[in-house]
């Protein structure tokens, strides 16, 4: 027998009421259990993100951008998604080849809803679903919401920002209260993290496997360095022109960091560190126990590479312009295009001129010798 769920709203200054639900699919009613799922693992990106108990869709933009950014030179790990807090964010990779991001070890009364939101050249696709709870946890109703941000349109939309949040609130049917979602415990992944993009796109590199499921329970408190790029503290994002310059120096840098990193050697499994050269005047064969890089020596260049990113994907300072090209105006490009051409003609004047002397003094030369 199915088992209605009640939504839990509060009337004006007054107890809560109940209401019926709207309709569900039958497939998606919770009188009917949903099987255990697969213990699929996502790709993560490698960085941990700030908790957020609310977010705009402008802020959402942002960090997409800022994560497409960083997923040129940074990888992306084989992880799992599991229980996760209020407030929480990660950055996954959605590609066909893999399956669609659901498991997260919550339970949803309610299937998932799509909507667009235009964004000047940009489109933000945002799937949500609503009425989630931890299913053992005695959770005193279903009120979590899971919202993934991608864009469609304008740019890349594999990259895909989850967010949870809380929202609306109904009652956990008891027979569901205490069935899983998926098989514990989670068995790691054994798979090396992999780049998504830029230069080094398909590339694996073994990192040291992460401590468990990918769940931030530890986080400082809000503050400048927690709030996303272009967001002041009390105030709200510009409009979305605002998102389309970030995004053109975003390009902008990705290209700039790409051809850096292009030039210069890099430690293996470590992007951006450069290779230590041999000692001047040390023999092929001859190694020094100073020339090798040590398991603490490699920690901290992590350690810093690591703070210095997140240091500029939540900077509250925006991303400064691209550059607008030439600034000369038409009439000084005509007047350096006239010297130029000036230049020319007076080289190769110069040039017949030195031609007609050297056939001259030829011609001297061949009289002289046949007389």
């Amino acid at each position: 027998m199915n088992m209605p769920i009640n939504h839990i709203q509060g009337g004006p200054g007054g107890p809560p009421v109940l209401q019926q639900p709207p309709p569900m699919p039958h497939h998606q009613h919770p009188g009917h259990q949903q099987p255990v799922s697969s213990n699929e693992t996502v790709l993560r990106l490698d960085a941990s993100l700030p908790v957020q108990p609310s977010l705009t869709h402008e802020e959402a933009a942002n960090f997409l951008i800022q994560a497409i950014r960083h997923s040129h030179t940074r990888p992306y790990r084989h992880e799992y998604i599991d229980k996760p807090g209020d407030g929480e964010m990660h950055i996954i990779c959605q590609v066909p080849s893999l399956p669609v991001f659901s498991a997260d070890g919550l339970r949803y009364l309610e299937g998932e809803h799509r909507y667009s939101v235009p964004m000047g050249n940009y489109e933000l696709e945002v799937a949500e679903t609503k009425y989630g709870f931890i299913p053992g946890m005695h959770e005193p109703s279903a009120s979590r919401v899971r919202r993934k941000y991608r864009f469609t349109k304008g740019n890349v939309p594999a990259v895909v920002l989850v967010h949870y949040t809380r929202g609306p609130a109904c009652a956990i049917p008891p027979h569901m209260a205490n069935i899983p979602v998926r098989s514990y415990p989670l068995v790691p992944s054994t798979e090396p993290a992999v780049f998504v993009m830029g230069e080094k796109a398909g590339q694996k590199v073994m990192m040291n496997p992460p401590a468990g499921p990918a769940v931030n329970h530890h986080h400082p408190p809000p503050g400048p360095h927690g709030i996303p790029p272009g967001v002041q503290m009390g105030h709200h994002l510009p409009p979305s022109h605002h998102v389309q310059a970030q995004a053109q120096a975003v390009n902008a840098q990705s290209a700039q960091l790409a051809a850096m990193n292009a030039r210069k050697g890099t430690l293996p499994g470590v992007p951006g560190v450069p290779k230590p050269g041999p000692r001047p005047g040390a023999d092929d064969d001859e190694e020094d126990e100073s020339d090798v890089i040590s398991h603490r020596d490699l920690a901290t260049m992590r350690f810093t590479r690591n703070h210095e990113f997140l240091a500029e994907l939540f900077s509250p300072e925006p991303l400064p312009a691209p550059s607008s090209g030439p600034s000369e105006t038409q009439e000084e490009l005509e007047a350096k295009l006239a010297k130029l051409n000036a230049e020319i003609e007076e080289l190769n004047q110069k040039t017949s001129d030195l031609q007609a002397s050297r056939q001259t003094t030829g011609n001297l030369g061949l009289n002289m010798i046949s007389t």
